[in-house]
Formats: structure tokens, C-alpha cells, sequence
């Protein structure tokens, strides 16, 4: 059986371009494996990962594939907006090396700062 166990999401460490940290992703993920997850979940409802372009997105599996060794299964979050950019998405994480998907729903999106103001007078107001 290829998937039990604990499954653990990491975060995606990116910066504000949008490029995640490999090296940062790596120290995450020795860390999981040292801990003895059975598989890593990544790119999938956790950290900034619906932000990121198709190819950071692949460059990041590639990477994470390559980290542990090939000894902790990695599962790749394929959610997208749109069907044709989930099916993408997986052929992407299929070729760079993932042993299973995670096809969630999405519901985020960015929000620009007419749509963040609002809410954060909301959070004031209850304070």
C-alpha cells in the first residue's frame, strides 16, 4: 500500500515574487522524513502554492521529488481554477516524479486591497 500512515502538508516557502525557497522546502522536507512521515503532501491547501505559475509549480515537485530520496511518497495538490489548468497541472506533477495527486477543490483567490480593506475593518471592529 503505497499510501498510509501520516500524511504531513508543509507550507511553501516562497518570496514575494513568487518563487518558492528550494533550499528552504528542502530543510522542511528532511525534516519530515527524519520524523517518518509516510508520504508529504505538497502544494495542496497549504501555504502560498495557488499563487505560484505552472512552472514554479513544476519546479517545485521536481525539486521535492528529488529531496527525499525517493524514500517518503510525495502526493502534489493539482487544484486549479479551471479544468484544462488541473489537468495540466497533473501531467506536470506525473512527468516531474509524483507518486500520487490531490485534486482538491479551490476556492482562493487573490485579493487586491479594495477587496482586503474591508475585512481587516472588520476584524478591527470585533477587536
Amino acid at each position: 500500500m503505497l499510501f498510509h500512515g501520516l500524511s504531513a502538508f508543509p507550507i511553501t516557502p516562497a518570496d514575494q515574487q513568487g518563487r518558492v525557497n528550494i533550499d528552504d522546502l528542502a530543510v522542511l522536507l528532511r525534516r519530515l522524513g527524519a520524523a517518518g512521515v509516510a508520504s508529504v503532501g505538497l502544494l495542496g491547501s497549504t501555504g502560498s502554492y495557488m499563487y505560484l505559475t505552472r512552472s514554479e509549480r513544476r519546479r517545485t515537485v521536481e525539486a521535492a521529488v528529488d529531496c527525499p530520496g525517493g524514500s517518503t511518497p510525495i502526493i502534489v495538490g493539482v487544484g486549479a481554477l479551471r479544468t484544462d489548468d488541473a489537468e495540466s497541472l497533473a501531467r506536470d506533477a506525473k512527468a516531474a516524479g509524483a507518486d500520487g495527486l490531490l485534486l482538491a477543490p479551490v476556492s482562493y483567490t487573490p485579493l487586491n486591497d479594495e477587496e482586503v480593506f474591508p475585512i481587516l475593518c472588520l476584524r478591527r471592529s470585533r477587536d
